[in-house]
């Protein structure tokens, strides 16, 4: 019975040890501050730069190239601020700790592993990052160097004194992304996309773990790098051009990072062996949707004049980061929207269920970008155990930023565009005078009125309507006044066809004496 429970106890041990050994290193990620701002979801969005680390696919999307010249984001958890009011409070004891007394030691102690070891600090600044996207052209394509330096603690409970452990990496990452659109898929309406990124890593890892309060007077932490080589997949799928499906697989097959050995430096310090760690793949899908009106009641709507796109991201869909246990299904969902007012940006979302907003501005004509971003992460085990509360930062000078996925200002609603073509005025040709024509037919001795040409203001065509009779002349009987009309001459015979009416001449003896010498009336016979 003793060697069962001691076999037990081993298979259990050996089990912990070896997922300790294999776990995997954390992934070269960077994250941009428009994602975070959206609940963390980009996979089916992916118009701008972050299109390299959440899905390459979404590059043929561009409307035009984009150039970053430099951007910089600076990200501080609400952890390291309220670290730095305890520091402050409590200076003065921490400093001089040896002096206090047993007791004043005792409550320090215990405000520490009460409050502190719930503290996770952590800050990241990444280092002017650069890149440049061409269009959607046959081959859509790009290149941007990245680096970005984070490093975190850990305060550890003690029944004496309290342990830190630090923690963190330096990534430096070269990515080349490439994509492709197919205008027709086989049995499906839309469009699709496939893209890759290629990168090569170069990390420098901190790892000082429970290292003593005392220890930190003279603290140099070791650096042990290592390089590493790797590429991400992206699929996107347009049924519409409303609707967007993203599928990516980040560091496909796994990426291998070689870290060199190092050497300890100064007496407390260990050697590090060289090693080989992974960075496991992840399967992310995502799902946006640009509506062109908002129904908030039956039969009500607003019309958004396609400035707001929503988005949804399952991440890990496979669960290949924590082999161990499953996680709760809110860890994993991320879903936010954002809305545009020209320049100006307005995003907002939940990240593992927890709310998050953020806004940008950026100036055009000069190339200026600032970006916020407030958001949790979950440190936990389950969704809502561990909240990491972040702020982030971001500074750029880019240009192209507006060029991606058109909607907000860049693109005319449906609705605009009908309006906007029923209430365009149609251009009117100008209309040549009619000729001169003869007033009275030399055969009949009718009055004719001359045509008149009408433009059908619709088609722009010229319509000459029939010369009507209007009465016949007589020398002794006056005319109806309705269809008198009065003798032009050839200079002015262009008469409307709706003459207005007049008063009836006195009758005259001899009628064809009043025409203009052109003019001929036959003349009546004698009885």
């Amino acid at each position: 019975m003793q060697t069962i429970k001691r076999f037990i106890c081993l298979s259990i041990t050996a089990t912990l040890l070896s997922a300790t050994v294999i776990a995997a290193e954390t992934p070269v990620f960077f994250r941009g501050v428009r994602p975070l701002g959206m609940g963390g979801a980009f996979v089916a969005l992916s118009d701008d730069q972050n299109a390299i680390f959440y899905n390459p696919a979404g590059l043929t999307q561009r409307q035009g190239s984009q150039f970053v010249a430099f951007e910089i984001p600076i990200n501080i958890s609400e952890d390291v601020l309220n670290f730095y009011n305890f520091y402050q409070d409590n200076k003065t004891d921490l400093e001089n700790f040896d002096k206090l007394t047993n007791q004043k030691k005792i409550d320090l102690l215990n405000v520490i592993n009460d409050r502190i070891t719930t503290y996770r600090p952590r800050v990241r600044v990444g280092l002017p990052n650069t890149s440049y996207l061409t269009g959607n052209k046959n081959i859509t394509w790009g290149a941007g160097i990245f680096a970005q330096a984070e490093i975190g603690f850990q305060f550890n409970r003690s029944l004496i004194i309290p342990s830190i452990s630090v923690f963190g990496n330096i990534d430096a990452v070269a990515a080349i992304p490439l994509a492709h659109q197919f205008n027709s898929v086989p049995y499906l309406p839309g469009k699709a996309s496939i893209g890759t990124t290629l990168k090569a890593i170069s990390r420098n890892k901190i790892e000082e773990l429970n290292k003593s309060v005392l220890e930190f007077q003279n603290f140099n932490p070791q650096l042990q790098s290592g390089d590493g080589y790797g590429m991400d997949l992206g699929a996107m799928y347009q049924p519409t051009t409303r609707w967007n499906l993203g599928l990516q697989i980040t560091d496909v097959g796994g990426t291998t990072i070689k870290y060199d050995k190092v050497t300890a430096s100064k007496a407390g310090q260990l050697d590090k062996a060289a090693y080989t760690g992974m960075i496991n793949s992840q399967w992310n899908t995502g799902v946006a949707y640009i509506p062109s009106k908002i129904a908030y009641w039956p039969g009500k709507a607003i019309n958004t004049h396609d400035r707001i796109v929503f988005v949804g991201d399952i991440r890990d869909i496979l669960n290949t980061d924590e082999r161990l246990f499953d996680d709760t299904g809110w860890k994993k969902v991320h879903m936010g929207a954002e809305m545009r007012f020209g320049p100006i940006s307005v995003r907002g979302g939940f990240n593992s269920g927890y709310p998050t907003f953020g806004g940008g501005l950026r100036v055009p004509y000069l190339g200026l970008r600032a970006d916020y971003a407030y958001w949790a992460d979950e440190t936990g085990r389950f969704a809502g155990q561990l909240p990491e509360w972040n702020h982030q930062i971001t500074l750029a000078l880019s240009w192209g930023d507006a060029k991606g996925r058109a909607y907000g200002n860049d693109v005319k609603s449906e609705e605009d565009v009908v309006v906007k073509k029923a209430t365009k005025p149609v251009p009117v040709k100008n209309i040549s005078p009619a000729p001169a024509v003869d007033l009275i037919a030399p055969t009949t001795g009718q009055i004719l009125v001359p045509p008149t040409s009408v433009t059908n203001p619709v088609t722009s065509t010229t319509v000459t309507p029939v010369m009507p009779v209007v009465s016949p002349v007589t020398p002794v009987v006056p005319v109806a006044p309705a269809a008198v009309v009065p003798v032009q001459s050839p200079a002015t015979a262009t008469t409307p066809a709706v003459v207005p009416a007049i008063t009836p001449a006195p009758p005259v003896a001899k009628p064809a004496a009043a025409l203009p010498d052109k003019l001929s009336v036959p003349s009546a016979k004698k009885k």
